[in-house]
């Protein structure tokens, strides 16, 4: 089998198991079980396909990778049909009644559909923190960018690979890998600075101790402070080309320019560094490995032109609770969403330091002068056909922005540069043969990128006036829903940056910055907002506004672990199961002390069967389907028509039905039928009747009942609604209060929760009993807004839905400690 059909094979056959088991808990059918057995059957048919084939382990991880980003996909994308087809419902089958109505509605269906573009990203953001995770918990598999066999490279993508090292050993280069060439190509090494006196020298000591014997640096400075007399200091360090320019034109990708033209001929790659960055000395060595393929002759990668790693903000994060928020921040995005990104081949930013690119490439393609030139450099190469590979391990520690009016004015100038050339570059990316459909996709994806966090808040106070202040909703959707969706929504980002600490092994007290990382993310909601919208609109970009730094350092840093923490959680520190290459540290690997070990397997079950309780309550819990939207009634024509049911979808009759009054009373009865389990809670009840004719001193009474049946019938319904001691009756006619039609009648007060069970019917019986005057009619099954009478049960705030809760299994590795 090929691997596409494979990721079906398996996505399709876990999702028939997956939905039959429910069904079953459901309804106890056996025909579910069949389903359940026949899912299983294709999942173990795929698996055994593939373990047969050469490297199985390592296709069978990759199709796993695969059939989940499938059912990533699916999922995102079911909010937005569902909302789609509640607009639908709400514009063709719903009357509104009032301005106000019109009101209640729009914000319910905005507050939907803003929720549900922000769970496209945050079902991103679960995916790529479980698969990462996961890469890094089980053994077995890696893939590349381009959907090869990690063993056909050097190079590691995703965590999985980078967990281990070359044919799963370990080395002592610290990322467990070494290309050999046979020689040393040139580096040269390229700095920006504009006043920046505060950390000049210790980037300009730390580029002097690169162990790197054939490099160059050259650095471009603009600055109006102090710096030139730092920079008049190093003038005559061997290797260094120190160059001051005037003016500013251009910023920084103007000052980049500069250090291109000055760069000796004899680059053949260029590693790119911001002022405030402190590289270690083996930083190039660590580079230069995913350019090239082959272990016995390395030969270089036609297709990536730049690697991307780690921006590390570590140096002051224990300055505050904003550099720890910064901090937890870059985690997330450098140690899970840029793996995730590098593990299924999609487009990966440039991130405008900590990283190196060919010089014959960038001669190429050139400088632009934009704000995020970062960003405008990453769609040239990938419009040209180009590629960015990622790795964390040329990580480069850096400082964390240390003020929230810094970080505000930092954030605004990249949203406002990267939305500017989105726009740019829209057409000649989504255009291009070279750019593969995955990498259009996150193009998308990336284009509101800065919009996420102003789309969740507009969304949230939408749906949450509807709820709350209108009680409205969008046909199909309830409460619980919007609830769901809200919290699914808000835990992403997160979960995300406590999974990049938990995978970088940092200190548990790091793992407060996750808190301060989502204050800071809607905080900075009107900031980025309104320069992403200028970016968007806007002619031209706005002035370059430098961020100062500090300067300070707070804590010491050393090389990332090998990440082998995740998988000695669960499994305890074992033997490698080949042998490892000499390394001096390898006796210090030792079996985990049992009691830690069971202990970590007792949490980790703990954790585990909470959150399969949570699912198996999902499946008892009712589920909402008519509460809160209007049931209109309809007829068998020709009028006056038979009664039958009442269903939300509004009548379309030419010429409605009609039921006359009687003297005496006469009852009909509609039914909403074969419902699914739930529960429409306590409240009122409202009835609205379109009436006509009569003549006279006209005066009838119309009284309303509901119940519920056990079967798909409502013949011998029990009336339960309305409650003792309350009535659900009014009068109309010329004689009355309700002399013109529509008529609206609602309980005298708040009725009984109403329970209707699995198969069950909604019943409503209607009396017209005629006093005075012409007999009127009620109008039934017409136009909306003519002749559309209809039920309005009251809403429904069940839990029908737990399973959003199962995110919370991503922090099982957060409470199995490691045991030492």
């Amino acid at each position: 089998m090929r691997r596409p059909v494979l990721a079906f094979c398996l996505a399709g056959g876990g999702a028939l198991a997956a939905v039959a088991a429910f069904a079953f808990l459901l309804w106890r059918s056996p025909l579910a079980l069949v389903g359940v057995g026949a899912g299983l059957a294709v999942v173990a048919v795929a698996v055994i396909a593939v373990r047969r084939r050469p490297h199985g382990a390592e296709l069978l991880w990759t199709s796993v990778l695969d059939a989940v980003l499938l059912a990533g996909t699916v999922m995102a994308l079911l909010p937005l049909a569902a909302i789609v087809r509640g607009f639908v419902d709400l514009f063709t089958r719903t009357h509104v009644h009032s301005t106000q109505e019109g009101i209640a509605y729009a914000l319910a269906f905005a507050g939907l559909l803003l929720g549900g573009v922000f769970f496209a990203y945050a079902v991103k953001y679960y995916l790529s923190t479980v698969m990462v995770l996961l890469s890094a918990l089980l053994p077995g598999g890696r893939r590349n960018g381009n959907g090869s066999n990690g063993h056909e490279r050097q190079h590691a993508s995703g965590l999985s690979g980078i967990a281990r090292g070359r044919n799963g050993q370990s080395s002592t280069n610290g990322n467990g890998y070494h290309v050999d060439l046979g020689y040393h190509p040139f580096v040269s090494v390229h700095v920006a600075a504009y006043n920046e006196k505060r950390v000049l020298e210790r980037l300009l000591t730390s580029l002097a101790n690169l162990e790197y014997p054939e490099y160059e640096v050259i650095l471009v400075d603009d600055s109006t402070d102090e710096s030139a007399a730092i920079i008049e200091r190093w003038k005559a360090t061997p290797r260094f080309k120190l160059i001051h320019r005037a003016s500013r034109q251009g910023y920084k990708g103007g000052a980049l320019n500069v250090a291109l033209a000055a760069t000796d001929p004899r680059a053949e790659y260029v590693v790119v560094f911001d002022a405030d960055s402190m590289p270690f000395p083996d930083s190039i060595d660590r580079f230069l490995p995913y350019f090239y393929e082959g272990e016995d002759a390395p030969r270089r990668r036609d297709d990536v032109a730049a690697v991307q790693s780690y921006q590390w903000h570590v140096l002051n994060k224990s300055e505050s609770w904003l550099t720890e928020a910064v901090r937890a921040e870059y985690a997330g995005s450098y140690m899970v969403e840029r793996p995730f990104q590098d593990a299924i081949g999609s487009l990966k930013m440039i991130a405008g330091t900590a990283y190196m690119i060919r010089a014959d490439v960038l001669r190429e393609v050139g400088w632009g002068t934009s704000l995020t030139e970062d960003w405008e450099l990453t769609l040239k190469l990938y419009a040209r056909g180009w590629k960015v590979a990622y790795t964390p391990w040329a990580e480069t520690p850096a400082e964390c922005v240390a003020t929230f009016s810094r970080l505000a004015r930092q954030r605004m100038r990249w949203a406002e540069g990267h939305t500017h050339n989105v726009r740019r570059w829209f057409w000649p990316i989504m255009l291009s043969p070279f750019v593969s459909p995955l990498e259009k996709l996150e193009f998308v994806y990336d284009a509101s990128y800065y919009l996420q966090a102003a789309l969740f808040v507009v969304g949230s106070v939408s749906w949450f006036l509807a709820e709350v202040v209108f009680h409205a909703h969008v046909p199909g959707w309830t409460a619980v829903l919007g609830w769901s969706l809200l919290f699914s929504n808000i835990f992403a980002l997160p979960l995300m940056n406590l999974g990049g600490l938990v995978l970088e092994e940092a200190p548990a007290r790091d793992l407060q910055g996750v808190l301060g990382a989502l204050v800071l993310s809607f905080a900075l909601v009107p900031f980025q907002g309104w320069a992403a919208l200028k970016g968007l609109l806007s002619r031209d970009e706005g002035p370059w506004f430098r961020t100062p730094k500090t300067g300070r350092i707070t804590d010491e840093v050393h090389h990332l672990r090998r990440l082998r923490m995740l998988r000695q959680w669960l499994l305890g520190v074992r033997e490698p199961r080949t042998r490892p290459l000499a390394q001096p540290n390898v006796h210090h690997l030792r079996r985990a002390p049992a009691r830690g070990q069971r202990a970590g397997w007792i949490v980790a079950i703990a954790l585990v069967a909470a959150v399969v309780a949570l699912a198996w309550a999902a499946t008892k819990a009712p589920v909402s389907q008519a509460a809160g939207n209007p049931l209109f009634l309809h007829g068998t024509p020709p009028a006056p028509c038979t009664a039958s049911s009442m269903t939300p979808t509004a009548g379309a009759q030419a010429t409605p039905c009609s039921i006359q009054s009687q003297a005496g009373g006469v009852t009909t009865v509609w039914g909403f039928t074969n419902l699914p389990a739930q529960t429409i809670s306590a409240g009122v009840w409202t009835f609205q009747m379109y009436w006509s004719g009569g003549t006279g001193s006209t005066s009838d009474t119309v009284s309303i009942t509901v119940g519920v049946s056990a079967t798909s019938s409502c013949a011998g319904f029990a009336a339960s609604i309305p409650n003792g001691g309350t009535t659900f009756t009014a009068t109309y006619g010329a004689s009355t209060a309700n002399t013109t039609s529509p008529l609206t009648v609602t309980t005298s007060a708040s009725q009984a929760a109403l329970t209707i069970p699995a198969g069950g019917s909604l019943c409503m019986a209607v009396t017209l009993t005629h006093s005075t005057g012409g007999k009127p009619s009620m109008l039934y099954d017409g136009a909306s807004g003519v002749a559309s009478t209809q039920l309005v049960p009251p809403s429904t705030v069940v839990p029908e839905l737990l399973l959003p809760f199962a995110a919370l299994a991503i922090l099982i590795p957060v409470a199995v400690r490691r045991r030492r």
